[in-house]
Formats: structure tokens, C-alpha cells, sequence
């Protein structure tokens, strides 16, 4: 893991308070959506540095993408579900 910084799964935020984390998730709250997240880590590199799944942050996909980039080693990772709104 190339850093310890846990993007949010919706949005896409770095800005997050993580509550747990290890080799195979990370439990947090993003201050953005000020929902709270379950992240598992990128299949390449095992970072949690990844695209949410609703894209950029503030803005939702009309089509949503197949997969989304790992921002430590570039590796494309099945999107993940982020949960209820």
C-alpha cells in the first residue's frame, strides 16, 4: 500500500476520516457526502487511492463506467457498489 490516505467510494473525496483500516478494507466517513463508506483496496497495488464510483467529485455519472483508477499504480478495478445514498 503506497499510502495510507482512503478515498471515498461515492464521490471520490480525499477528504475522509478513517475509523479502521488494514490489508483488506477501510471503514471511514466522508466529510463531502457525510456518508460513511466501506472501501476495499485496489487489486493491483492494494492502495484505497481509487475513483469513487459516482466519479469526480460534486458530479455523478449519467452511464456508469465499468471500472475505476487506482491513483497510486494506475491498475483499472471493477467498480464498486458505494452503498444507499
Amino acid at each position: 500500500m503506497t499510502t495510507h490516505e482512503v478515498f471515498c467510494v461515492r464521490c471520490g473525496s480525499a477528504d475522509t476520516r478513517v475509523s479502521r483500516l488494514d490489508r483488506d478494507s477501510a471503514e471511514g466517513q466522508c466529510f463531502r457526502c457525510d456518508k460513511p463508506f466501506q472501501a476495499t483496496p485496489c487489486q493491483g497495488c492494494g492502495g484505497f487511492r481509487i475513483d469513487g464510483s459516482f466519479g469526480v467529485p460534486g458530479t455523478r455519472f449519467e452511464n456508469l463506467p465499468q471500472t475505476v483508477k487506482c491513483w497510486d499504480c494506475g491498475h483499472r478495478n471493477p467498480l464498486r457498489d458505494p452503498g444507499p445514498e
